[in-house]
């Protein structure tokens, strides 16, 4: 039973609860039988200094008689004891006592210290036996101790008084119990369902089920949890989407080099011994396949070290100028073969920025390719560098077809190719792009594409300056 949160919550709730309604309760009825009896005390005192005045006369005279008229002046039924002794101690008077009790009571230690002139109050054993609060004062006249007047009065009451609170608080600590079990149970369950919905879905999630999503009805901590669980399980879903796709993706990738030399190599057994020159050719095929085969699965390697974060990057002061030389350079023959005019526009006095220049290359030469690519003959490759907002902009702009808008968010997806008719004559695999992405933002920087339709393309690396 206790297994479970919800029943651990009710039971703390129970605990804490009767707790502290107990420990009100026993101190709500100790408070109230001090403060009961110290007022009591007080009372009685002020009763004892004013008998002490009206038996003063008699005490002074020696007149028992007057004593004894003067304390039956006022007598009420629930009057409480009165004792009245002379300098000796013998009782000249009482009230509310046998005669048979006098006695006793004229040797109490209360009524001997106020012979001696001092005030007195306790809680002790009455002279009727049971359990009184008393007073004993002197009486005084003429600046001498004449006798002492003793009162007390029965706790009756008080035990009467404290068998009620006890009562009440016992009923009190029930009635709240019931009621802290009923709101603990409620919470408790608005507590424990969420989290028990949420561990379904969590063994599903883990069994594969990504559509499953919790359903939020709080704005609580909770709420948030099962918010956070929701994006998590959206990630999964969109992790495991990608992941499908980039099967696919590379499973298509693959397949067309591995058909075509599987084509190759049957031509080539049919003319291996007949026809020379046409074997050599489709030697060459053979060749030209293998080689886009290993860019691919070289490509693909890239990839999947930089996604698990095991490219170990060199990070240094790096001129701009001298990054984009080593990359410009390999392309200036073949944009002289195709037709196209590479250029480039860095300013002397650049700032240096911090980055790893051979994967800095990497990523410029990518851009690069895709930019020859798709500029046609008598057009422009322009490659820049500027400094804004701390960082160096480095910029491969090209004046080919550009790139839809559309298009745009997705262009640095694993194997997206915006025209794939296109993109596959010319050998693409849509895997550039997405290391150029990763490699940029290893070293702490950005990459952006710009274009519109019909206007050329532009992608900018932006690296942060060397502090």
């Amino acid at each position: 039973m206790f297994r479970r949160i919800r029943w651990k919550l009710l039971a703390s709730y129970l605990v804490v609860v009767t707790a502290a309604v107990v420990f009100l309760g026993v101190h709500l009825a100790r408070q109230f039988e001090a403060t009961y009896t110290a007022q009591l005390q007080e009372d009685l005192v002020a009763l004892a200094r004013l008998v002490a005045v009206t038996a003063a006369g008699g005490l002074a005279s020696g007149d028992a008689e007057a004593v004894r008229r003067s304390l039956a002046v006022g007598q009420e039924q629930e009057s409480p004891l009165v004792l009245v002794t002379d300098a000796s101690g013998v009782i000249v008077g009482g009230r509310g006592v046998p005669a048979h009790g006098f006695a006793r009571t004229a040797v109490d230690p209360a009524v001997r210290r106020a012979l001696e002139g001092e005030d007195t109050v306790g809680v002790g054993i009455g002279p009727d036996g049971r359990e009184a609060v008393y007073a004993a004062v002197p009486a005084v006249a003429g600046g001498r101790i004449l006798g002492a007047v003793y009162v007390a009065r029965p706790l009756q009451s008080l035990h009467t008084q404290r068998r009620h609170l006890r009562w009440v608080v016992a009923w009190g600590t029930v009635a709240a119990v019931l009621i802290a079990g009923a709101l603990g149970l409620l919470l408790a369950r608005g507590i424990a369902e969420p989290v028990q919905e949420m561990q379904r879905v969590a063994s599903s999630l883990a069994a594969g089920r990504l559509g499953e999503r919790v359903p939020v009805r709080t704005r609580d901590e909770l709420g948030d949890l099962a918010r956070s669980l929701n994006y998590m399980a959206s990630e999964l879903e969109r992790i495991d989407s990608l992941r499908r796709a980039f099967v696919a993706d590379a499973s298509h990738e693959l397949r067309t080099p591995v058909a075509n030399l599987a084509v190759a190599v049957e031509a080539l057994k049919a003319v291996i011994g007949t026809e020379p020159d046409q074997a050599r050719a489709i030697a060459a095929d053979i060749e030209r396949e293998v080689e886009r085969l290993r860019r691919l699965v070289d490509s693909l390697l890239d990839l999947s070290l930089v996604e698990a974060g095991k490219v170990r990057l060199s990070l240094a002061p790096v001129a701009p100028a001298e990054v984009v030389a080593r990359a410009v350079a390999p392309f200036q023959p073949r944009a002289a073969r195709a037709g196209v005019t590479l250029r480039t526009e860095v300013p002397p006095r650049l700032p240096r920025v911090r980055a790893d220049a051979d994967r800095t290359v990497q990523v410029l030469t990518n851009l690069l390719d895709n930019a020859l690519k798709f500029t046609p003959a008598g057009g422009t490759v322009t490659v820049s560098a500027s400094e804004q907002r701390g960082r160096v902009l480095i910029a491969v702009a090209d004046t080919g077809p550009g790139i839809p808008e559309a298009e745009l968010p997705h262009v640095f997806d694993r194997f997206y190719k915006v025209d794939r008719a296109r993109a596959g004559s010319r050998g693409g695999a849509g895997l550039g792009l997405a290391i150029a992405k990763r490699l940029v933002e290893a070293q702490g920087g950005i990459i952006m594409a710009e274009s519109r339709e019909g206007h050329g393309a532009r992608f900018v690396v932006a690296l942060p300056k060397e502090p």
